[in-house]
């Protein structure tokens, strides 16, 4: 049922018969539509009591259409003694910055920004187009937003998102990372499966930091992304060893990132010298990827760095 809507999100309420109530707020890759809500077949399949806050757009939830929603979400929290946030990305942003607006008892972040104001994060450029100054003012995540404990899970890998979660796990307290290796910016999703998220979601409300550990071991193990994480850590200083895996499972490589794969081995070809190989790549890429506008450029200044040499060894 939809309890609240404005310029900016929609709520949506589910009720169920869970001993806790579940907020989750959506990634950025799905949008609110008026019946749906991020995380819903698996509360539907569990049977979960939910609350699901749902951007318009990315917005990263702007804090005074928050302020209005929890406030219409009222009888249904104060029904709900214990509280847990959940969400990936922009979502797990939300998930920690909002933890004291809504007493959470736990909070579940996968891969969240510490902002994406880029005074704050100059290191992080990948939001930049969505961050708005009217909406985004003061957006930072703070320490007098912390409340109960919150689970930061993230691949060390990702340095940008290390980054972010390290930053937000010095300011909040009570705050704790959960390492996923080789999963990249999609670790939520190695947590899919009624089950498995179950069991995550148990292993957090009762702080068992071993069964976190043993289920994040697991999961990154099955992980379908990783051999493809594998190959782009492998590229800067192993690149054939990179190669190596690219023959074995590229084929299984989801098509974004077989285009990410063959866009950064040509760029590490590019390093070494060899622009002919990093051209057959880029083709390639480009086949996958028609009308990239970041491929096309990259075509474009490699064919005129091609023929500036070949005009340079005709001439001498």
């Amino acid at each position: 049922m939809l309890i609240y809507s404005d310029e900016n999100l929609e709520v949506i309420h589910r009720p169920g018969s869970s001993p806790y109530l579940l907020v989750t707020f959506n990634e950025m890759e799905i949008q609110a539509n008026g019946s749906r809500y991020w995380g819903q077949r698996f509360c539907e399949k569990a049977d979960l009591s939910a609350l699901g806050f749902i951007s318009r757009r990315p917005n990263w939830f702007p804090a005074a259409s928050v302020v209005k929603a929890v406030e219409a979400a009222a009888p249904i929290l104060k029904a709900a003694p214990e509280r847990i946030l959940y969400g990936h990305s922009q979502g797990g942003y939300a998930a920690l910055r909002y933890r004291r607006r809504f007493n959470a008892t736990t909070a579940i972040a996968f891969c969240p920004q510490v902002s994406i104001d880029p005074r704050s994060v100059p290191y992080d450029n990948r939001f930049l187009r969505h961050f708005s100054p009217e909406l985004h003012a003061n957006m930072g995540i703070s320490p007098d937003q912390a409340s109960g404990r919150a689970f930061i899970f993230y691949d060390p890998f990702h340095a940008i998102d290390r980054r972010h979660a390290e930053r937000i796990a010095a300011l909040q307290a009570e705050t704790h990372l959960v390492p996923v290796h080789m999963t990249g910016h999609g670790t939520v999703r190695v947590f899919t499966g009624t089950e498995r998220a179950l069991s995550l979601i148990a292993a957090c409300r009762s702080n068992d930091r071993a069964g976190l550990g043993a289920l994040a071991r697991a999961a990154r193990t099955d992980a379908p992304m990783r051999p493809y994480q594998i190959a782009v850590a492998a590229m800067p200083r192993h690149p054939a060893w990179a190669d190596r895996i690219n023959a074995r499972f590229g084929e299984r490589f989801a098509p974004m990132e077989r285009v990410n794969f063959l866009y950064h081995r040509a760029n590490r070809h590019i390093g070494d010298g060899d622009i002919l190989a990093a051209r057959d790549l880029l083709e390639a890429a480009l086949s996958l990827l028609p009308g990239d506008p970041a491929i096309k450029h990259r075509l474009k200044e490699l064919d005129a760095r091609i023929l500036r040499e070949r005009k340079v060894a005709s001439a001498s």
